[in-house]
């Protein structure tokens, strides 16, 4: 989502992302860097590799955005520049030589690319406001975008050919909207969303390609109707027979929950004290850890390992904190998160890492 979506945040101090020392207890700790020394947010965080990863963010506004760019060189977060200014939506990265931003200016959506050397800019088709963006090692790439990336209504899916984004011409369902992406491989695509083919009820829908063809796949459970419904925000696959969908209320008259699938069957794992979740996020051990709405001076990260939820905090920071997007670090058991402390007259991006 754009930064104003979100409150996030804060301070920067200096620690390599390496594995704590089997002795060391685990936690959250800060992780700075100069390309985190800006007034602003910082929304996306995405690894593709160990040492391969981003975020991003904006400062100034929405009249005249500065994209922030802070690349992961081993040891801190560095700045890098945008070719155009815009607010970044989300970041995905395939390899140290392959990542995609998406995001829109007053000028209309676009995207950079990433070729290993340089950030350029790639056009991005006007089918609403691009919301993910999500990428496989082989550098497959498939991104989302709608009207409301929130909700139902208008959507659309492409896919990234190597120089351009083209529709994806995924057969949904009439009256369906997608609004969540997962990518492994080019044979193993899942995307998240809603369907109203009566048009007075909401369902769940999930669409799964295999790299022969799309295969549908109901999700149980109402959504709530058209002017009153839930949302699948985000999806998670650990294996194509474990893949999780974050489910957010709304204003539907149901809970909030995260849905498990294992191939054949869902299950639904309700959130602990019904908290709405912005983020989820692999943990790298097939469980999930998803990100609720904090209004305090700590990140708050809610893990569900299969069985059971465990809640810890982030250190503490000056102002209001919250953490807005996470990603399992690819070779390691840590994971990263980025987020944003709302201070009087300022906003101090911030990373935090597990492990």
């Amino acid at each position: 989502m754009p930064a104003s979506a979100m409150a996030i945040a804060c301070a920067a101090g200096t620690l390599a992302l390496a594995a704590a020392p089997a002795q060391a207890a685990a936690g959250w700790k800060n992780v700075g860097g100069a390309g985190l020394t800006y007034d602003g947010s910082l929304d996306r965080v995405d690894f593709g590799a160990t040492n391969a990863g981003w975020a991003v963010g904006a400062a100034g506004s929405f009249f005249s955005p500065q994209t922030k760019i802070a690349k992961w060189n081993g040891s801190s977060w560095v700045a890098q520049a945008s070719p155009v200014g815009f607010t970044p939506t989300d970041v995905a990265v395939a390899s140290a030589s392959k990542a995609w931003i998406v995001g829109y200016n007053l000028g209309g959506t676009l995207g950079l690319y990433w070729n290993g050397t340089k950030w350029s800019k790639v056009s991005y088709p006007l089918v609403g406001l691009p919301s993910q963006v999500a990428a496989a090692p082989d550098g497959t790439a498939y991104s989302v975008a709608g009207i409301d990336p929130t909700a139902g209504g208008l959507s659309a899916v492409l896919r990234w050919t190597g120089t351009a984004w083209v529709d994806a011409k995924v057969p949904l369902p009439a009256s369906s909207a997608i609004t969540a992406v997962d990518v492994k491989s080019k044979n193993d695509v899942w995307l998240a969303g809603t369907t109203s083919a009566t048009g007075t009820s909401v369902t769940g829908l999930v669409m799964h390609y295999d790299g022969k063809a799309w295969k549908k796949i109901a999700v149980p459970g109402a959504m709530g109707t058209p002017a009153y419904q839930g949302t699948l925000y985000k999806i998670v696959e650990n294996s194509p027979t474990n893949v999780y969908v974050l489910r957010v209320r709304q204003n539907a008259q149901i809970t909030n929950a995260i849905l498990q699938y294992n191939g054949s069957t869902w299950k639904t794992v309700n959130t602990p004290l019904n908290t709405a979740g912005i983020g989820l996020s692999s943990d790298g051990k097939g469980g999930v850890v998803m990100l609720p709405i904090t209004t305090g001076t700590k990140t708050q990260y809610m893990h569900y390992n299969g069985t059971s939820w465990t809640t810890l905090n982030g250190p503490a920071r000056s102002g209001t904190v919250q953490a807005s997007d996470a990603d399992a670090r690819p070779g390691t058991a840590g994971i990263v998160s980025a987020g944003t402390a709302s201070q009087t007259g300022k906003k101090v991006p911030f990373v935090e890492y597990y492990g």
